[in-house]
């Protein structure tokens, strides 16, 4: 008689709330998951980022021309937590690259971009097309519905199509009633209450955009009618009321909007040698039902190279990888100081932040004790009261 053993596996099982855990929660706001979403366009290789807000109509829409995603990478990568952007392994999934273009490193991290955009509002309708194929995928998510106890990941229906144009509202709506379906599956299952049944289902069907028509009022937009155009489109709705704040600010014109603080300065556009910003980001603000809009994060309310070079004292050096500081020190323009500053105590050790390069500029407080001319001082010391501070880049981006 032989005996046998039944062996049970058990298996690790991903709760819904695990993106909302990752993703919202973990953002400290708006401004740092549209920040997010620039980086991920960065590694996209696009040039262009556009940002269309619609106060009166509650749609916010982030869009990229970038490689974009096939359908395959939509599903493996996108919709996929953990994928190998940074880790090179044999099995990994990498990142698609345009070898038309000079190679990018990444900046995003760890997938949170698109988790974060959850934190803009409640659902999202996310149109793609890879750079070199024919058809468009579009996906829709309500984000409420990873917010409920009890569900796993598995539990959740994502509405995926393909199309060979951009989708119109006939199309938007059949996507929009594939999810209200597997809401009503949940809700006869009692995975949620009757209260917040009525309120996902009130969500769903107030999303009343038709992305073929509104593509083209849309500035700057790119048709993906060609092999070679691609790109990722966001449309953000309803959104969180407090992007409103967020864009205002207090009223105060001499102190940055929590939008300005971490949208300004996303490329060194600072110093003389600069190398040319990858991205061209327009974020356009309409406030009314017309066609004005305000540019939020223009470039010219930032500091300018012009105004670097105009300040009257300049600090420029390098820390080597064992941290050792070379550089100069000029004061008033005409006097210039070289310092070497060795650290004694590092017994050349390598740090852990590699080598790098520190580049400042200094205007005095006081205008009498100042030798920039009044109107270039005026202007200046308005901009360092509004963004003055330390900002970090690595490979021209700001982190």
């Amino acid at each position: 008689m032989k005996l046998q053993r039944e062996i049970i596996m058990a298996n690790f099982k991903t709760r819904a709330r695990t993106l909302d855990l990752l993703g919202r929660q973990q953002i400290a706001g708006i401004p740092t998951a549209i920040n997010e979403l620039l980086k991920n366009a960065h590694d996209a290789y696009a040039d262009h980022v556009d940002i269309d807000y619609f106060r009166r109509k509650n749609l916010f829409i982030i869009r990229d021309d970038g490689v974009g995603m096939s359908r395959t990478d939509f599903e493996n990568r996108w919709l996929t937590l953990g994928t190998e952007s940074k880790v090179q392994h044999t099995n990994a999934s990498l990142p698609p690259v345009d070898k038309s273009k000079k190679f990018r490193h990444q900046m995003g991290e760890k997938g949170i971009g698109r988790l974060a955009i959850a934190s803009i509002g409640k659902q999202v309708l996310i149109i793609t097309k890879a750079k070199s194929k024919n058809e468009i995928t579009a996906a829709f998510i309500n984000w409420q519905i990873f917010e409920l106890p009890g569900l796993n990941l598995d539990d959740i229906v994502v509405p995926t199509k393909t199309f060979k144009q951009i989708p119109d509202v006939d199309q938007v709506n059949a996507m929009k009633s594939e999810l209200l379906d597997s809401v009503d599956i949940l809700f006869s299952k009692d995975s949620l209450s009757e209260r917040k049944y009525l309120e996902i289902k009130e969500t769903i069907s107030s999303f009343s955009i038709c992305p073929k028509t509104l593509s083209k009022k849309l500035i700057r937009f790119s048709s993906f009618d060609s092999n070679d155009s691609g790109g990722t489109i966001f449309i953000i709705s309803p959104v969180d009321e407090i992007l409103n704040s967020d864009i205002d600010g207090d009223g105060n014109d001499k102190e940055a909007t929590k939008i300005e603080k971490m949208l300004m300065g996303f490329h060194n556009t600072m110093t003389i040698s600069h190398p040319e910003p990858l991205l061209d980001i327009v974020f356009r603000d309409y406030r009314s039902n017309d066609d004005t809009y305000i540019d939020i994060i223009d470039k010219e309310h930032f500091f300018t190279s012009e105004d670097f070079e105009q300040a009257d004292h300049h600090f420029h050096g390098f820390f080597d990888e064992y941290g050792q500081f070379k550089g100069n020190i000029r004061i008033y323009h005409d006097k210039n100081f070289e310092h070497i500053v060795n650290w004694s105590g590092n017994n050349l050790n390598l740090t852990s932040c590699g080598p790098f390069e520190i580049n400042l500029a200094y205007v005095q407080g006081d205008r009498k004790h100042s030798i920039m001319a009044n109107e270039d001082y005026a202007r200046v010391t308005s901009k360092s009261d509004k963004f003055g501070g330390l900002y970090i880049y690595k490979d021209n981006i700001r982190i």
